[in-house]
């Protein structure tokens, strides 16, 4: 049975701004501030490196948007999910294994990554937070338009909780869910209309669901399609060859009788009673 996937480029571990920049209204009207959060209510603090505390704490408290993701929960070992969460890289190289995706991403440090999107968004970024039930990432994006005429430079705090979970037959589940700060810096941004603010935020809703979508999406794909998985870990895809190894143990130890031996199908269209909702 063929697994049917939308055909969409998607960046890994990172919520765009991308395209904030076509809702910047050099003449409209200030939109009102969002109440400050306090960011020990939202992240422990005490477990982010100093280096890093205050400029998390300020983009929590000082934000510009705000979204949190609804929980989604679906089959995955623990693991697996993991490596998957922890490693974008290889995550990245399966999407890509898969579909022609202008998104490029490489390691620059430990936990620490520098991307494009191919649509003049970069941008770099670094785990501040790597449990198994919590991560938390510190993103500087920077966006220029294809015609150089908006730029737009943010900060993004990207959250995501999991949770782990059985079946009474013993099969794994993993629950988790997205939540984003972003904090615009750029000159002007309070020229956003109010009218136009909900776009933006709606934007924001669906960049935060498709975040944790992403993954799961993946893990659903790794569990299927096991023996595509380890063929995509023997390529060249710039991770570190220790992960990749311990990537190919979990799949291989929890492969699942039912496997295809095979490899997702890519489709354009996905008809509607296969649309996730």
């Amino acid at each position: 049975m063929r697994f049917l996937l939308a055909r969409r480029a998607l960046a890994i571990g990172i919520v765009s701004i991308a395209g904030f920049a076509t809702a910047l209204a050099p003449n409209s009207s200030a939109s009102a501030a969002p109440r400050p959060t306090d960011p020990a209510q939202v992240v422990p603090l005490d477990q982010i490196a100093p280096q890093h505390r205050e400029q998390v704490a300020e983009v929590i408290r000082d934000h510009t948007f705000h979204r949190k993701g609804e929980p989604e929960t679906f089959p995955c070992h623990p693991k697996i999910y993991l490596s998957l969460l922890n490693e974008p890289g290889l995550t990245l190289a399966l999407w890509q294994d898969l579909s022609t995706s202008p998104v490029k991403l490489r390691q620059v440090g430990p936990g620490l990554y520098q991307g494009t999107d191919g649509a003049g968004a970069t941008a770099t970024w670094e785990f501040v937070i790597r449990t198994a039930k919590l991560h938390v990432l510190l993103c500087n994006l920077e966006y220029t338009s294809p015609r150089g005429n908006a730029r737009l430079e943010g900060r993004i705090v990207l959250i995501v909780h999991t949770g782990y979970y059985r079946e009474v037959n013993g099969d794994p589940w993993v629950q988790h869910d997205v939540e984003a700060f972003v904090k615009i810096d750029s000159r002007g941004w309070k020229a956003v209309a109010r009218t136009v603010r909900p776009v933006i935020e709606k934007l924001l809703e669906d960049q935060v669901r498709e975040a944790g979508w992403f993954v799961s999406l993946m893990g659903r794909l790794v569990a299927m399609y096991p023996n595509w998985a380890c063929e995509v870990t023997l390529k060249p895809i710039g991770v570190a060859p220790d992960s990749l190894q311990r990537f190919r143990e979990s799949v291989v130890q929890n492969r699942r009788p039912n496997a295809s031996t095979g490899r997702p199908a890519l489709v354009d269209n996905v008809p509607e009673n296969t649309r996730r909702r």
